[in-house]
């Protein structure tokens, strides 16, 4: 954030904190100067990225299963004691399963929906009404997917129905910009929607994607911080970015 500084000790909540884009894009912001929330259920990994921090931010850490509403209700609570405002909502957090859908128990099934879309929705809500309440200037960038506009053909579509928590996430995405607008808030909406992003998320994968092109989360991560980074009043509504294949 070279050419803003509003954002400089302000309060980022980071769900999803601990790894891969999550843990990335913590510290990517505390470099950047801001005060950062992770949430997260393993809150030790993300305690450890306090070492990798070299800028003026800090990274604070709370432990929380976002699929339990007490522990999210009460994590949000926390965060606005403490903190007294969010200014930037990342909603990162989310699961893959990797099956057919024939193959995919119930549990599964609901299992990504509970974690995908209701707990995004879930924490939309309580940063909102709390964005609202302090008529902050405000950001939610949601980690979205590539998956949620297309999808591709592939040898084995072993998708089940995290396409389609990804494709409730971009319906989301632009109801809550439209409830934005109606209640007169200041609040940018993003979505983020990378494609194959090199992190432990594809180890389901296995071998199947191996050889594909693929983000690094920092890429990722550098997509916040761009759609933060542009000029009051401008709103950047969707960031698709995927890895381009070596040239030889």
């Amino acid at each position: 954030m070279e050419n803003n500084s509003y954002w400089r000790n302000k309060v980022a909540v980071v769900t999803g904190a601990s790894v891969g884009i999550g843990a990335t894009t913590a510290i990517e912001l505390a470099n950047a100067g801001m005060v950062v929330v992770g949430l997260a259920r393993r809150v030790e990994l993300i305690e450890a990225l306090r070492d990798q921090v070299t800028g003026e931010g800090k990274i604070f850490a709370r432990q929380c299963d976002l699929n339990d509403e007490e522990q999210l209700t009460s994590a949000f609570n926390w965060i606005r004691e403490k903190f007294q405002a969010i200014h930037v909502l990342i909603c990162n957090a989310g699961i893959l399963k990797a099956n057919f859908l024939s193959e995919s128990p119930t549990k599964d099934i609901k299992e990504l929906f509970d974690t995908n879309v209701v707990a995004t929705a879930s924490c939309l809500r309580e940063a909102l009404k709390h964005m609202a309440a302090v008529k902050v200037r405000g950001h939610i960038v949601v980690m979205n997917s590539v998956l949620g506009h297309r999808i591709p053909e592939v040898p084995v579509p072993l998708f089940s129905v995290y396409p389609a928590t990804k494709h409730a996430i971009t319906a989301l995405c632009q109801t809550v910009r439209q409830e934005i607008h109606f209640l007169k808030l200041n609040i940018k909406l993003t979505s983020i929607c990378p494609g194959m992003v090199d992190t432990d998320f594809l180890s389901v994968y296995s071998q199947a994607v191996a050889e594909l092109p693929k983000l690094q989360a920092r890429d990722v991560a550098k997509a916040v911080l761009y759609a933060l980074n542009t000029p009051d009043g401008v709103q950047v509504e969707d960031i698709i970015l995927q890895q381009m294949r070596k040239v030889d």
